[in-house]
């Protein structure tokens, strides 16, 4: 099966007003596996098996995951900072249907004509200043093929942004070690100038580590620490912060929104460690101190027309503070709770829509489950009989 594009900026538009009311929640949940078997994966082209492009968008196969975070990526042989124009035609007076950034930008190389270009696949990395301005959609067209080259990822780390789940999910040594709660890119069809543009990107990336370090707002005083660069103007970073007077970091107006689309392009990650220990200066350190830096590979899955979450059993298990807690969570000893209050006291989430489980909201650091009326409406949004699926930014044929 292929992948198609809905080609329009309006459509894209469309998608995301239609689908910003389902997403504004935390969506700790992990997705339903993918039944989509792309046409790639046949014995006529074994050098697509493995590959982003031709990987279900689904946890549930740790191998096929990790094969496909470590497979070579092919990229622009372009300034980091820059982009190049993806062609409808091999031919550079044809129409520029979508643009690729240097360095970063992963390619889905379909063939590689003798004429010097090459047909390939991609996400449109537009922004709003972008030569070409279709934002996030998924374009088949040609790059000249001197401005391309293969490069061989990091072999013990790799992430997955997923833009259903809005979780960061790290990789260590072929295995999932972790999760995260994250932010992505928010549409805001209420600003005087509609913002497309601020959609995080789908596809595959490089992680180019800069000695940027951090991201300061001047006018709002809002720090985003431990930056690294996927997509030349956006970053993987820690969530916002300002600094109090005392010198503290105040996370408030940010933190609690993890796990929804509200950033401007950039995907926040949690700054509270997990329970396993991970944030995102934890991961920023780990892939500072590697010599191959530039190399650990990021892939962000695109929330489109028929992927689904699940809805978790009745019996599984949920915690919280039965003195005085305002949340739910996902594990007995959220580090997010005073040591005095632990152990947290168990329930199920069948009971959480009754009294007093019903007033509690879901933890920001441990992710619990949203309730059930919530994953119900995202998946309703998702099917791919919902009036959605016209509007996807790309779906199954």
């Amino acid at each position: 099966m292929r992948r198609v594009i809905a080609a329009l900026l309006l459509i894209t538009v469309l998608f995301f007003a239609a689908c910003a009311q389902a997403e504004d929640f935390l969506l700790g949940v992990e997705p339903e596996p993918s039944d989509i078997t792309p046409a790639y994966l046949s014995p006529e082209h074994p050098e697509h098996e493995g590959c982003y492009w031709c990987t279900p968008m689904d946890l549930i196969d740790e191998k096929t995951v990790w094969t496909m975070l470590t497979a070579p990526i092919t990229v622009a042989d372009v300034d980091m900072n820059k982009q190049t124009v993806v062609y409808a035609e091999p031919d550079d007076n044809s129409e520029g249907i979508g643009m690729l950034t240097g360095q970063s930008q992963g390619v889905h190389v379909l063939e590689t004509l003798d004429n010097g270009w090459t047909k390939v696949e991609t996400y449109s990395t537009s922004f709003h200043d972008s030569k070409v301005k279709n934002f996030n959609a998924f374009v088949t067209g040609y790059v000249p093929t001197k401005k391309l080259k293969t490069v061989q990822v990091n072999q013990n780390y790799g992430i997955i942004i997923d833009k259903l789940t809005q979780r960061l999910y790290f990789f260590k040594d072929g295995h999932l070690e972790t999760s995260l709660a994250v932010s992505t890119g928010k549409y805001n069809p209420a600003a005087k100038k509609q913002q497309p543009y601020n959609e995080t990107r789908s596809g595959e990336y490089l992680i180019i580590y800069t000695k940027t370090g951090s991201l300061t707002d001047e006018d709002s005083g809002m720090i985003c620490s431990y930056a690294l660069k996927f997509n030349a103007a956006d970053y993987i970073h820690e969530v916002p912060h300002k600094v109090n007077k005392d010198g503290t970091f105040n996370y408030r107006g940010f933190e609690e929104i993890l796990g929804s689309r509200a950033s401007h392009g950039c995907i926040r990650v949690q700054a509270k460690k997990n329970s396993q220990g991970y944030n995102m200066s934890v991961l920023a350190k780990l892939i500072k101190n590697r010599k191959d830096k530039n190399c650990i590979k990021l892939v962000i899955w695109e929330d489109y027309q028929g992927r689904q979450v699940t809805i978790p059993n009745d019996d599984t298990p949920l915690y919280y503070n039965p003195k005085g807690g305002t949340m739910y969570h996902a594990v007995e000893d959220c580090s997010s709770i005073k040591k005095k209050f632990l152990p947290l006291t168990a329930f199920t989430y069948a009971e959480l829509e009754e009294a007093p489980y019903n007033k509690l909201k879901a933890c920001p650091y441990c992710m619990p489950s949203p309730r059930r009326a919530f994953l119900e409406e995202i998946n309703e949004v998702h099917l791919e009989s919902s009036p959605g699926d016209v509007m996807s930014v790309y779906q199954p044929k």
